[in-house]
Parts: structure tokens; sequence; C-alpha cells
């Protein structure tokens, strides 16, 4: 982690990657293809670990590829400017006999801090080819790729680890009784296992070769003098570590602060820390609408052209349910939630400066003391940092937090924090009810007002269903780094296209069925009622399937100053939150293709302030789309909580949404 890996994957494979999970676990697999000298080159972006002796999903899934998968090379990014700690990780892979090319990334800050390598003579002190360079200013990179396919043409051996007479011993004690098993490759590096504690081959020997290797051990420990005898296996990787640094590397002592210990100074201080937090998170919900808006108002007006354009292919009043589809249904449900594709992009664009920038690891430290109030701690943050873009990765993120109780009161609060798939609704209604030069703000104040709901269950849960200790914060802090464009733009489009992939699969066929519900029964209209277009619409939508089911629900939601329309587009957004603004988009499209106002001022003539910020609320505290719900029921293992979680959220979100209308329209 840390070591700009996703920098040097994203510069060698550009936007053509695919994003899935492993088999079986929650853990994100990145794969990217490039052509070279006629090679069709596959790469695989594991998870970024320290080490391969934990057993947390990631490292599990580096382990199983590495040994299972036998890819022709391992790319093994270091961080130069910490060298001891990453070459811990490339010595595991040379005990596991895979080709390894070592590259030296973020020279450039090494040589700030004083630290030259020399990476001939590492190579040759560590048997495998070494290269360097600075994968955000896109340097070394061509000499890797070369590199890659040098050594599938001309494989290299890799070398046996030097270690002790006494350690090396034991390891051939254990590789013979692993070796007579005949049921395993990579002997030597299990027969290292071993010595480190791990169990993971036991169940694949027979009662007799474990005692054998037990016995083993005993006499390790009692030949050392030692209890916790898996150390002796670390103290000879770093003692080797260290040897190979000494030959290699140059230190010049410098007596200048580095620029990242000067800043964290100023910024993580008492003084400035939460102010700066607030004020970052302010401009970026100013800039999603400052620069957003605009934006989203040519994509509304290219969706209300599209709709008239396509209408023209039929008479006026047409009743073609061709068209009724298409104008009514498709394009206002569909086209109504891609009108605010610039905001999310925008929201995920921010997102991804966070985390580029080295800043997103300091909000885990600078929160922590307030977390562990909640009876979290910093690491909560990193998840529900990621739940503004979506709720899903977030609650899968949580699996970073050790603690068991921590993690589930995390997973379980995750859902009030405002997700993308909100964003539309309340850039919708914000837009509708807010002067402009206030709609940042109110953004800004949502976000924040999730946020703090978040703590205070978080808490209730803590001091009642979930009690347990509390671990303490425990985080590395990687130097701050100028984010690339081309970095920030594959992050944001692989979030963002996520949105996109949803609309034009899940929202879009939420908005057919939503279609046919919102038009069948059909309701014939004498054509001497004389009755208004709208008047004729309003008729229909009430008599329809979804219709009967609002008005069924209605008397729940006219306490906050809502109607059956409100109710049908809470009940749809049960499936997608943005499906909300496609079905008011449906039922205030009225069939009438010749009127372009806006969904927001139809909403404004509809209903009133405090009713839009009770809707607001509603939305901000209800239950989670399904996919969050799924995603909870898959990390938890239970129904339990999903099922907890959706009943306690909209408990919650209707006692708010009924308590703050009530209370402002006393008061407006």
């Amino acid at each position: 982690p840390n070591v700009g890996k996703s920098t040097l994957f994203n510069l060698l494979t550009g936007i053509n990657q695919h994003v899935g999970n492993y088999p079986g676990v929650t853990v994100e697999k990145k794969e990217g293809t490039i052509v070279l000298n006629n090679y069709k080159i596959q790469l695989i972006d594991l998870p970024g670990i320290y080490s391969m002796n934990s057993f947390s999903p990631e490292e599990e899934v580096s382990r199983k590829f590495i040994t299972e998968e036998k890819p022709d090379l391992i790319i093994d990014v270091v961080d130069a400017s910490n060298i001891q700690k990453n070459m811990y990780l490339t010595l595991q892979f040379l005990e596991m006999k895979v080709p390894v090319i070592m590259f030296l990334n973020m020279v450039d800050v090494a040589q700030k801090k004083g630290f030259f390598i020399d990476e001939d003579k590492l190579s040759k002190e560590i048997g495998i080819p070494v290269l360097k360079g600075i994968a955000k200013q896109k340097q070394g990179f061509k000499e890797l790729l070369d590199k890659v396919v040098d050594i599938y043409e001309n494989p290299i051996n890799v070398p046996d680890i030097p270690y002790s007479k006494k350690i090396e011993k034991f390891i051939s004690e254990i590789s013979d009784i692993l070796k007579k098993s005949n049921k395993f490759q990579k002997i030597k590096w299990r027969a290292i296992r071993f010595l480190e504690g791990g169990k993971q081959d036991s169940k694949f020997l027979s009662n007799e070769e474990n005692s054998k290797i037990e016995s083993i051990i005993e006499n390790l420990k009692i030949s050392e003098n030692v209890e916790t005898y898996p150390m002796l296996i670390v103290q000879e990787r770093y003692h080797l570590i260290k040897r190979v640094v000494e030959k290699s590397c140059k230190k010049e002592v410098l007596n200048s602060v580095s620029f990242s210990d000067k800043l964290d100074k100023k910024l993580l201080s008492s003084f400035f820390a939460i102010p700066l937090f607030f004020i970052v998170m302010l401009l970026i919900f100013q800039l999603v609408f400052w620069i957003g808006n605009p934006l989203s108002e040519l994509f509304a007006s290219f969706f209300n052209f599209l709709a008239e354009f396509i209408s023209n292919f039929w008479q006026a009043d047409s009743q073609s349910l061709i068209k009724s589809l298409i104008v009514d249904g498709i394009i206002p449900g569909v086209g109504g939630v891609l009108a605010y594709t610039p905001n999310i992009f925008l929201m995920f664009f921010s997102i991804a400066v966070l985390e580029e920038s080295g800043y997103m690891s300091r909000i885990a430290v600078i929160m922590d003391k307030y977390m562990t109030k909640a009876g979290l701690s910093g690491k909560s943050v990193v998840p529900m940092m990621l739940g503004f873009g979506c709720s899903v990765p977030a609650v899968m993120a949580a699996r970073i937090i050790e603690n068991r109780w921590e993690r589930l009161a995390t997973i379980m609060v995750i859902p009030f924090i405002s997700c993308g798939a909100r964003l539309p609704i309340y850039i919708l209604l914000i837009s509708a009810f807010v002067p402009l030069s206030w709609q940042g703000a109110v953004l800004w104040g949502i976000y924040l007002l999730g946020a703090f709901a978040s703590l205070i269950v978080a808490w209730f849960l803590r001091k009642t269903m979930l009690k347990g200790n509390e671990n303490p914060l425990i985080i590395e802090l990687p130097d701050y780094a100028t984010p690339t464009m081309h970095s920030l733009i594959i992050l944001t489009w692989q979030r963002g296209k996520h949105f996109l992939e949803k609309a034009g699969t899940v929202i879009f066929a939420v908005t057919v069925i939503l279609w046919i519900f919102n038009t069948f029964p059909k309701t014939d209209i004498p054509k001497d009622s004389h009755f208004s277009t709208t008047k004729i619409q309003k008729i229909k939508s009430e008599n329809a399937i979804m219709g009967k089911i609002g008005k069924f629900l209605e008397p729940i939601f006219i306490p906050m100053g809502g109607d059956w329309k409100i109710a049908d587009s809470f009940l749809a957004s049960l499936a997608a939150k943005e499906v909300f603004v496609s079905q008011l988009g449906i039922l205030f499209s009225e069939g009438n293709n010749t009127d372009n106002e806006s969904l927001g001022t139809k909403l404004k003539q509809e209903y009133s302030l405090p009713a839009a910020i009770a809707f607001i609320l509603f939305m901000l505290f209800s239950s989670p789309c399904m996919a969050t719900f799924a995603a909870v029921k898959a990390e938890t293992s239970s129904w339990k909580w999903p099922i907890l979680q959706f009943i306690g959220m909209n408990l919650i979100a209707y006692f708010v949404a009924v308590s703050v209308f009530k209370t402002l329209s006393f008061f407006l």
C-alpha cells in the first residue's frame, strides 16, 4: 500500500481495465492488457499488502493468486524512500521462487530525503532485476515493459535466500518431510511458513507428519531459547535487508524536515485540523454546484429536446404506447437521472483528489478522537468517506477494521453517509427550493448531518448491541503527493461508469417497469370531457397500479407534506435511490412535451419548502438500495443485520421528516 502501485498500473494500462471481484471474496480485482513487441500482456493488479503472512482477504488473494495462478512475472513496486520496510515482501516472493522485477518507485521523494539507491548493486545483492522510476511523472515505465518482455523470453533463476546456518538447518528438516509427502510445490517457502507459525498446509499432512514438524519446531525453541519462534524468521529477514541496503544504498544526513512533516505539523494540529477538513468538504460541495449545475442544465435541455424530437414522429394526439414508453417513461426516467452525471462525476473526482494527494489518510487521523467517542476509530473514516461515492464498496471496505464489533457498527451506519445515488435527489430539490448562493452550503450541511447521524447511531449500537473493546488507530501516512490528472481521470471514470452502467441497466429496467405500473390499467377519458392535459394525466396516473399503491400509502406521507406521488417515488427508490428522481420525472411528465418547465419548477409549484426539506431528510436517513442490503448480508453472513438496518433507518427517517415538517410549517 501507498507505494504508487495504482498509479503505475493506470499508467501501463490506461482506461483499458476491467474491474470485478475475485471469486468468493469481496476484494476488488483489476485487470488490464497492453500489446508490446507482438505480445499481448495481461496485467493483474493484486491488492497492496505488506507481507504474505496474515489472513486478511487481501493477503489471502495475493497468496492464492501467486501460488495457484502461477503468473509469469511479479512486478514488485517498492517505495524507494521506504525500501527497508518494503523489501520484506520482496524476500517472501524470493522464498516462493517466483520471477520478480523490483520497480523502485518515487525515487524523487527518496532523493529529497537524502536517500540514494544504486539499482545495479541492489540487483546484484538480491539476484533479481531492479529498475527505478517515477510513475506519476511517467518515468521508467518503458524500461520496465522492455524488461518484462526480456525476462519472459529469457527466464531468470530466482536465487535462494541466504539465511543463517542455524535457521537453514530447521528449514531443511521440514522441507524433507514436505518432499516425502509429495503433495506440495514451492517446498522451501512452505517449510518457512511452518517456522513462521503458519498452519495452512498442515491440513494436507498426516498426523505423523504434523507431529514430526511440531517436534522440529520444539527443538528450534529449545535451541534458540525462545517461545515466540516466528520472530526468528522475521529477524533473519530484517538482518538480511539491513545488510543489502547498507551495501547498495547511501543515506545523506539532512537537517531539514521533510515537506510532508512540515505540512502535517500545521494541518494535523488541533487548531487547524477540523476547520480545514470542513472547509475542504464545503469547497467540494460548492464545486459540485458551481461547475456541475450549468452542465446538468445542458444535459436536461438535451433530454427535453430529445423527447420533443422523438414525439414529432407521431401526431400530437397520438395514443401510441411506444411513444408513451419512450417520451413519458424512458426519457424522463433515465434522462432525469443522467442529467446529474456532471455533478456525480465531480464528486467522484474530488474524492479521488483526496485519496491521491494523501489527505484521505490524514482525515482518518484527524477524526480518530471524535470517532473514538462514538465507539469507533479513525479506520472507520476510510469506508465512511468511500460511502460518499457508493455504499456497496464502502461496506466492503469496512473489512480493514480488525475489531469485529467496531467493523459491524461501521457497516450498520455507512448508509447514513450520503452516497452518489442520493445526490440527484438532493440536487433536484435544492436547485428547486434554495437560492444558488446557498446551494453548496445546504448540500454540505446535508452530508454533515448524515455523518453526524452515523456517529450517534454508532455510539448507540456500541453501547447496547455491539459492546466490545476498541482498537487503537494504527495507520500509515504516505507523503503528500501531487495527483496526476491521468490517475484522477481513471479513478473518476472507474467509479462514475458504475453510475452510468446502473443508469443503462438497473434504472432503465426499473423505469420501464414503473412506466408499465404508471400506465396500466388505462383509464378512458371521454373526448368531450374538456379536461386539461394536466387533469387528464392526473386522472390516468391516479388510477394506474402505482397510483393506487401511492394512494394506499399516501396517509403515511401526508404528515411530512407529501402525497401519493412522493409515496410512489420512495417505493421505487428501494431498488436504487436515483429512481426517486426517475419516478417523479415520469409522474410529472404530464404527457405534454411542448412544456419545457423543469422538473424542479413543477415540484416547487406542488410542494412547500418545509415539505422539500422533509423529503430530503427522509431520503437521507431512509434505508439504502437493495445492492447495499445484499452487501451488508454478504459481509455480516446474516440476514439479521440488514433487516435490522432496513427497519431502523426507515423508522428514524420517518420520525425526523415528520418532526421537521411540523416544526417548520409552524414557523414558515
